[in-house]
């Protein structure tokens, strides 16, 4: 159990850790995302049926099921389906286990990379480059940026002042690197240690250096520089204020949030999240209280919602676009209209390939992040990529 106070458990939640978060303690990898996303995400993708929006557009040398629209544009920018770790331009570039991007300032996208314990920077042109971390050698060290360690990092989020926040997912602690490189424990305080040693996270609201973790995930950070944690071990959406104090969002209506590992902000000082496991988003204020989003009678949702991002009415086009692991494919939400954007929906549809939207495969895709142009970014955790969507403009001719 994440939590080691069973009094104070029991009121903040009254329901257990869920057996996947229990077996994360035990493996070695100390590692929510293998667990959530080999386990969870991976295992069986089920059928979604589109809305009235849903893409369809059948290209001749695909079978006969729902895929993307042809005026959007998928492309690889940095990595190959090889896993491995190097440094390099485009497919010279090995990543393994991307989870998490974020798009900072001049069209630079930082990479959570789980399973090399370390984040990426991938520039414009695709030129890849280690931030901090090393590549097999988890661990909890702040500092410089090539004595910093991490374990399985799983988020990231980029402030307006440049700082680069880190869900450091198998320590169960929020890291912050300044734009100079250094590192340092943002908050998250030590947590009890099962029989072998190993931290297994815990729960305490307060002060970001005496707050606790439990397998934190998805991060997200406003304008202001309040930042907000996807919990997933706690089952909860923490927000960190600029003072740095730690508070847990209420939730409220029927369900229960219980396993969130992505979220997003939106305008009208709101806030969607994805509880992967159970296939569902949640939304409310950014102080709460979230509700779970239900589709229109009829319709079915998500598979395992992994990755979200908001494109503002600014954008050619803008919604709440949703990363499907479970169905290897993009969704763009407006209101309660559902579109395949980009990818295959089905058991068999997972793939690598790139192209037009109603061709392009993707492989459990789970991180996904907007970028003020407009593009959408997707770290492709299944084929170790970092994916590029564009959206045609109107002198743009579709294949």
């Amino acid at each position: 159990m994440c939590f080691p106070y069973e009094r104070q458990w029991s009121q903040h939640m009254k329901k257990e850790v869920p057996p996947i978060i229990a077996l994360v303690g035990i493996l070695l990898a100390l590692t929510l995302v293998q667990i959530l996303f080999w386990r969870g995400l991976l295992g069986g993708p089920t059928h979604l049926r589109a809305g009235m929006g849903g893409g369809g557009a059948q290209p001749p040398s695909k079978a006969a099921v729902p895929v993307g629209l042809p005026e959007v544009s998928v492309t690889t920018l940095a990595g190959r389906p090889d896993p491995g770790y190097r440094d390099g331009e485009g497919d010279r570039a090995l990543f393994d286990g991307p989870v998490s991007v974020a798009v900072g300032g001049k069209g630079v996208v930082y990479l959570a990379d789980s399973r090399n314990h370390s984040v990426r920077v991938v520039s414009a042109e695709g030129e890849v480059t280690t931030l901090a971390g090393a590549q097999g050698e988890p661990g909890h060290v702040d500092g410089p940026p090539r004595e910093a360690r991490f374990s399985a990092p799983a988020g990231v989020a980029v402030a307006s002042d440049g700082r680069v926040f880190v869900a450091d997912t198998g320590n169960h602690r929020i890291r912050c690197i300044t734009p100079g490189g250094l590192v340092s424990t943002y908050a998250g305080a030590e947590t009890p240690r099962d029989g072998a040693g190993r931290s297994v996270g815990g729960y305490r609201d307060g002060p970001a250096a005496q707050a606790q973790f439990c397998y934190p995930v998805g991060l997200a950070v406003d304008e202001q520089g309040v930042l907000y944690v996807a919990d997933a071990g706690n089952h909860s959406i923490r927000r960190i204020s600029r003072a740095g104090q730690v508070s847990t969002l209420p939730t409220s209506g029927a369900g229960e949030l219980k396993t969130p590992t992505e979220l997003a902000l939106a305008p009208g000082n709101r806030i969607w999240v994805a509880d992967s496991p159970q296939g569902t988003l949640w939304v409310g204020p950014r102080d709460g209280p979230l509700k779970q989003w239900h589709a229109p009678e009829g319709e079915e949702s998500f598979a395992a919602p992994a990755g979200l991002a908001v494109l503002g009415k600014g954008s050619a086009q803008p919604g709440v676009y949703v990363a499907d692991a479970g169905n290897h494919c993009l969704w763009r939400l407006q209101g309660d209209r559902l579109t395949l954007v980009a990818g295959e929906q089905g058991v068999s549809s997972y793939g690598w390939e790139d192209g037009r939207g109603n061709r392009a495969q993707f492989s459990s895709p789970v991180g996904l992040a907007g970028a003020p142009s407009g593009d959408l970014y997707i770290a492709d955790f299944g084929n170790n990529c970092l994916r590029r969507v564009t959206f045609a403009t109107e002198d743009t001719e579709a294949d």
